[in-house]
Parts: C-alpha cells; sequence; structure tokens
C-alpha cells in the first residue's frame, strides 16, 4: 500500500503551499488522480486521517478527481482507454503509444482557513 507514502507527500506539498500563502490550516485539498497512475483511490481515502493527524491537514475534507485514461490512436486521434484492453485504442485495437492523459497524480486545490 503505497498511498500511505503518497498521503505524506500530498501533506507535504500542501503545508509547504500553505506556509507560502500565509494560510494556518487546510480545510479541504483536491487530489487528481489518472486511471493509469497505480494509485487505488479509495486506499488513498483510507490513508489520509492517520497521515493527516497532528499536521495542518488534520481534519481536512480530502476529495478525489478521477482521470479516465486518453490515448493517441494513430488512426481515430484521442480515445478513451479501457483499462483491461491496455493501451490500445477501443475502436480499431491498434496500440496508442502516447498516453494523453490518465497518468496525473496531483495536488489541484486547496482551501486555506
Amino acid at each position: 500500500m503505497h498511498e500511505a507514502s503518497i498521503a505524506l507527500s500530498l501533506i507535504a506539498v500542501a503545508t509547504e503551499t500553505m506556509l507560502e500563502h500565509g494560510g494556518g490550516r487546510v480545510s479541504a485539498l483536491t487530489v487528481r488522480i489518472g486511471q493509469w497512475s497505480a494509485v487505488v483511490p479509495e486506499a488513498l481515502q483510507a490513508a489520509f486521517p492517520a497521515a493527516a493527524e497532528g499536521t495542518p491537514l488534520e481534519g481536512a475534507c480530502l476529495s478525489i478527481v478521477f482521470v479516465p485514461g486518453v490515448g493517441d490512436c494513430p488512426t481515430h486521434g484521442p480515445v478513451e482507454l479501457e483499462l483491461r484492453r491496455g493501451l490500445r485504442c477501443p475502436v480499431c485495437d491498434l496500440p496508442t503509444p502516447t498516453l494523453l492523459q490518465g497518468d496525473e497524480l496531483e495536488l489541484d486545490e486547496l482551501e486555506l482557513d
């Protein structure tokens, strides 16, 4: 379960950002997680409260935005990928060598008190 270490990293980034903006506490944060990022959103939600204990994020609401995988098919252009099919076009089954989105793991928003 690497989500616990991801939660700790998010808390470190959020705390640094909070300090840069003069906030005293983070009340909410939003994280974007791509379908191909190998992060389990439910595990991150479960790990977050314990990781935030004793930090300026203790009690903060964690929202997760799911980002679907989109590949660049040589024939059909951008197509939404299905995880079970891998990096293949759902229309023609050709490989989609370029992942346009879906591998994100990023802090998107913070609400500061």
